[in-house]
């Protein structure tokens, strides 16, 4: 008997409580509290669709739990990094995407994955263009090399196709005509600026070559 007076508190007040609930937010959306604009910003690899389809626009925009929408919102793809959500009453949601960074394609046996700049996968099989690729086993633990190269911005790195790390222990650089470098496997910055420095210093020309082999120290041999 107790039991059951008690059930009949308990449903009645899950009833009031669920019709007063459905008063305030017709009342809400009523007086303006909708979604009528969602603004999506910092997505460049990240469908804005899918990320519109998570945000609920039949609830007032203060019933939205804002942490709960991120959540949702970064499970969507793996190029999220952070999501931030923030109302501009009324009735405006801003999502701001905070992507990961492609760096490189790394290739490994058959698979193709974009990494960042610290070598961590992104996304596999995922077309991406002007990135340099990577290749070769442990090539992407001995990535400072391939970040020197590129961070320093010279005329000869804007050339680079791709690095192949060799034998586990040297880099081959492969340039966009298909040059091939060959690095030797200690100061293998030192060699690629000296290069720099004798294509703009000397009548040299990388694209008269197919192979620059630069693996003993202080010695270029070179062939057509």
């Amino acid at each position: 008997m107790l039991y059951s007076s008690l059930d009949k508190i308990i449903n009645r007040f899950n009833y009031y409580f669920t019709w007063y609930n459905d008063c305030l937010s017709s009342l809400l959306l009523s007086s303006g509290f909708s979604i009528d604009e969602v603004v999506v910003s910092g997505n460049k690899f990240t469908n804005k669709k899918d990320i519109l389809s998570l945000t609920d626009r039949t609830q007032p925009i203060i019933y939205i739990s804002l942490s709960k929408l991120a959540g949702n919102i970064q499970s969507v793809s793996r190029w999220i990094k952070h999501v931030r959500v923030h109302r501009i009453l009324p009735n405006t949601l801003h999502i701001n995407i905070d992507e990961h960074k492609p760096f490189a394609l790394w290739k490994d046996n058959n698979k193709t994955s974009v990494i960042d700049f610290e070598g961590k996968v992104i996304v596999d099989d995922y077309p991406v263009d002007d990135l340099v690729v990577i290749t070769g086993q442990n090539s992407l633990s001995n990535l400072e090399f391939v970040r020197d190269v590129l961070e320093s911005k010279t005329q000869l790195s804007d050339h680079i196709s791709s690095f192949a790390y060799i034998g586990n222990r040297r880099w081959n650089i492969i340039l966009d005509n298909d040059s091939t470098v060959k690095l030797p496997e200690d100061n293998p910055y030192s060699a690629w600026e000296y290069l720099n420095h004798l294509q703009n210093t000397t009548d040299f020309t990388f694209s008269d070559w197919s192979i620059i082999d630069m693996r003993i120290t202080d010695k270029i041999f070179v062939k057509r």
